[in-house]
């Protein structure tokens, strides 16, 4: 069975809790830059929907994108998850995959 990965900050998806906490430039800044934009991004993401990294992206996020976030976000408020039963997929790629509640 895969494992799959989700990483949140006080419960929350870690990305959205990230540009809930930063000025809108640094967001944009922040997705524009080459660590982070290899992530492809989903064809519609709902409040409902929920995101795991597949083994190859969590890697890289932990390599590339965790260390940039730290420098915005409480580092003891980050959880790590490891998932193997994952229902209602609704997209998936090489570095991660999106479920509806």
């Amino acid at each position: 069975m895969k494992s799959y990965y989700r990483v949140t900050y006080l419960g929350k998806g870690i990305y959205n809790e990230l540009k809930n906490n930063v000025s809108k430039e640094i967001w944009q800044s922040f997705l524009s830059s080459p660590k982070i934009n290899w992530l492809p991004k989903p064809p519609s993401y709902a409040e409902n929907n929920k995101s795991y990294f597949t083994e190859k992206g969590y890697k890289r996020f932990k390599q590339d994108v965790l260390p940039i976030i730290k420098e915005y976000l409480d580092e003891t408020k980050i959880e790590f998850s490891i998932i193997t039963n994952i229902r209602n997929i609704i997209y998936e790629d090489e570095y991660q995959l999106i479920t509806d509640k």
